[in-house]
């Protein structure tokens, strides 16, 4: 029997805010909390299907971030982000898509003028990969690490084509939503294994 493929996409920003907002805690989490390894995260998701398919096998981790821009007065932010993505990129099965983040004037809490950064063509690069990786049969399964309803459409094209999708996503009982779905597509879900963290939940179609 041949290995079942499966790749792990991340919306970075979308698993690392989620985590922080879920389980930060109250006032400002240091900014390390919600941050994850994406080969970790990847193998530890691959390996909760393997109830369902002992064949799976962990062929990609592909991880889509905002990128830091200099000179929009977040210094210290583009050299963690360096450093960081540098890391990533030099572990292999990994792979780090960008796009520079786009600024804009706020105010914070206490009155300060600064440029807030917003992602902007992130979920389109995910999207895509979701999409013409099915179309292209890079993969048999994929693994889709957001809870951001704009890939829905990347998905139902997966599924169309006769690929599996599985979403994860942080979760407890306070949770704003629940699990990311397909409209009108049965869905399995699995609690977690005693042996991995109970905020991951995933689902299949």
């Amino acid at each position: 029997m041949s290995n079942t493929r499966v790749v792990v996409l991340i919306d970075y920003q979308n698993v690392y805010h989620s985590a922080r907002a879920l389980f930060g805690g109250s006032g400002s989490p240091h900014p390390s909390i919600g941050n994850v390894h994406p080969l970790e995260l990847g193998e530890l998701l691959c390996n909760l299907g393997s109830k369902i398919d002992p064949e799976r096998v962990l062929t990609g981790v592909r991880v889509y971030r905002g990128q830091p821009v200099h000179g929009s007065g977040h210094e210290k932010v583009c050299k963690a982000f360096n450093r960081q993505t540098a890391l990533w990129h030099n572990t292999l099965g990994v792979n780090v898509f960008t796009r520079p983040l786009r600024y804009f004037p706020a105010v914070n809490e206490v009155g300060e003028h600064y440029l807030r950064g917003e992602e902007k063509g992130v979920d389109v690069m995910m999207a895509l990969d979701i999409a013409l990786g099915a179309t292209n049969n890079s993969y048999d399964v994929a693994v889709v690490a957001t809870a951001d309803t704009d890939i829905l459409p990347a998905i139902e094209h997966a599924i169309n084509v006769r690929k599996r999708v599985e979403t994860s996503s942080w979760w407890t009982a306070k949770s704003p939503r629940g699990r990311l779905t397909v409209p009108n597509r049965n869905t399995l879900h699995s609690p977690s294994s005693s042996s991995a963290p109970r905020r991951v939940g995933w689902g299949q179609w």
